[in-house]
């Protein structure tokens, strides 16, 4: 029956055990997720520490799915005197499994009880043989699904060479039995000594235990000596632990050797509850997948909060920082535009091309016939122009042969050195108003644990060529759409109507008096073409000249250069050039650490 019993949950704990694989899989993604964000912040100091903990965390984690299916490991801690070995020989049923006696330190190695002996081979390999002992025996028939291991003292002589075996054995634990001395349980170093620990377990998962507790008044022990120590070690360890008993291991031994004049004091003895705890609850199957879920989970959390308790350290700073940050990045644009409105003159010739070109594309008829051409002759004057600038004279002749072949692509050739020009300008005027500025934001982030490199301005901007090319992108854009919006407004029909009718009206009734001259038989003198021509572009540069006084009227290039600036400034109030610097990304990276994510919430049971 009890065979039968136990093959039926073994087979239940199967899809469970599945299950939680999963969840501890999306607990180490968690983990990495977070080192992988403290790679991001390699100049923030506490960064190299926490990724250590990320993979100490992930290691634990790993080596805890490599013994998923293994028994349950309870580990039994504790200092000197405090009854570590008679309790665990009593839990096991058997007297003298593990040592016990007055010389100190009573336990010198681990020592690890099992009901049969292979049951240790693994956690043997992991200890090392020369580290451990097994002591089994069948009699320990409560051991079928656990194994106990006694630990070193905690504060021996030979502490030294124990506590890194303690270290591991905490490692490979599901459980921590923490045990106290009734007759002293406040022991500080024995609580510190656990405190780094116990956080990386689920509070379900540590049981602390007041032992000899026979050895107290009843009434001192449950109304003053339980409480405060529950609050004590709660304070101390956070979050709180799980149960707390009160027990006499010595009790519960077969023999139990009693001191005449130490004998108990009372009945009052939670063995029994503990007892069942271990051997009713958490040796059966579905328990131990959750003990091991929990304590994945918890480590996880462990991690997370030791990341955020640094992150929450600098907080305010970093936030600091960062509001100077945007402070300075508004000044240093205000400047840089500044910068670009002051150089509206050398913009206006290559503003008037570029607006000429488009209603050349727009305009038809006669008039549109003569936009053209003077679009023409614009790209030939900026190119004759530039020739007599610094530079390479034969490259730019070029370019005006090259601009009048290719009329469409001349766009780039004919603004090029106004942009350059004014783009210069701009930049320089940001960076003098950035150095202004970076001492002070440099200062605040090293008090926020920066390295010191970030006082230097050079690791901030030390390269324009970004900068300039995506604010030449940003005025090119707002250039590009006011010119655009700029010509359909003079190209309308109705204009292109009244400035092409005069012009066309002449042409047509030169052309009937011709036909009609022609078709009569008598021909017409060269002084009627002479004078009909001349009448002809005589009314087309008038109505040329006030489209030109239009143009300038409604929409001049000075116009043009205004809006078009007030557009950029527009896209210039999103465009944060100093906070897309992996040096001030870092900054709001270590800030989004803290915002919501992994809590203890998420380590629910399957």
């Amino acid at each position: 029956m009890r065979k039968g019993d136990d093959k039926r949950m073994i087979s239940n704990s199967f899809p469970s055990a599945i299950k939680a694989l999963g969840k501890i899989e999306g607990f180490k993604n968690d983990i990495k997720t977070y080192r992988s964000s403290l790679s991001d912040v390699p100049l923030w100091r506490p960064g190299d520490v926490l990724k250590k903990q990320c993979d100490e965390a992930l290691r634990r984690i790993d080596r805890l799915e490599e013994r998923f299916e293994r028994k349950l490991v309870v580990t039994i801690l504790g200092p000197c005197g405090s009854g570590k070995s008679t309790l665990l020989n009593a839990l096991a049923g058997i007297d003298g499994l593990s040592d016990t006696g007055i010389h100190r330190p009573t336990t010198r190695s681990l020592v690890i009880l099992s009901r049969d002996g292979s049951d240790a081979d693994a956690l043997s390999r992991d200890f090392g043989r020369e580290n451990i002992k097994v002591v089994s025996s069948h009699r320990a028939s409560s051991l079928e699904r656990v194994l106990l291991i006694d630990t070193p003292d905690t504060d021996s002589t030979e502490q030294e060479k124990h506590i890194p075996l303690v270290h591991k054995a905490i490692e490979m634990s599901d459980v921590l039995i923490c045990v106290f001395d009734a007759e002293n349980p406040k022991k500080r170093d024995y609580v510190d000594f656990l405190a780094s620990y116990v956080r990386k377990f689920s509070g379900e998962s540590i049981i602390a235990v007041i032992n000899k507790c026979d050895r107290l008044e009843e009434r001192e022990l449950r109304e003053r000596i339980v409480p405060e120590f529950r609050n004590y070690i709660q304070e101390a360890w956070q979050p709180e632990s799980g149960d707390i008993f009160c027990v006499s291991g010595r009790r519960h031994l077969h023999d139990p050797k009693w001191d005449p004049q130490a004998l108990p004091k009372h009945d009052f003895d939670q063995f029994d509850a503990l007892r069942n705890m271990i051997f009713g609850t958490f040796d059966s199957p579905g328990y131990i997948v959750d003990r091991r879920l929990e304590n994945a989970g918890s480590l996880r959390n462990w991690v997370v909060d030791e990341i955020r308790a640094e992150v929450e350290m600098d907080r305010e700073r970093l936030k600091t920082a960062r509001e100077n940050i945007r402070a300075a990045e508004k000044r240093a644009l205000a400047a840089a535009l500044s910068g670009l409105s002051g150089d509206d003159s050398k913009q206006l010739l290559g503003v008037n091309v570029l607006l000429y070109q488009k209603l050349a594309q727009r305009w038809l008829g006669p008039v549109g016939w003569l936009i053209a051409i003077w679009a023409r002759i614009l790209i030939f004057g900026v190119g004759i122009a530039a020739v007599f600038r610094f530079g390479n004279p034969i490259r730019q002749i070029w370019g005006i042969v090259s601009s009048l072949r290719h009329f469409k692509d001349s766009r780039a050739a004919v603004v090029e050195t106004e942009r350059g020009e004014t783009i210069d300008t701009a930049l320089r005027d940001y960076r003098f108003s950035i150095q202004r500025d970076w001492p002070d934001i440099g200062e605040i982030r090293v008090k926020g644990r920066f390295e010191n490199s970030v006082r230097r301005i050079e690791e901030v901007i030390s390269d324009g060529g970004t900068f300039t090319a995506e604010i030449s992108a940003i005025w090119r854009s707002a250039l590009e759409t006011t010119i655009e919006e700029t010509s359909k407004k003079l190209s309308g029909l109705l204009m292109q109507f009244l400035f092409n009718m005069p012009v066309i009206v002449i042409m047509g009734h030169a052309g009937w008096v011709t036909a009609r001259e022609y078709f009569s038989g008598n021909y017409l003198s060269s002084g009627f073409f002479l004078h009909a021509f001349l009448t002809i572009g005589l009314v087309l540069f008038i109505l040329f000249f006030i489209f030109q006084a239009c143009v300038r009227l409604i929409s001049g290039a000075d116009r043009i250069g205004g809006k078009a600036f007030e557009k950029m400034k527009r896209l210039m109030d999103q465009y944060p050039p100093l906070s897309v610097n992996p040096v001030i990304r870092q900054l709001e990276n270590i800030l989004m650490m803290t915002l919501p994510g992994p809590s203890a919430d998420s380590t629910d049971i399957l």
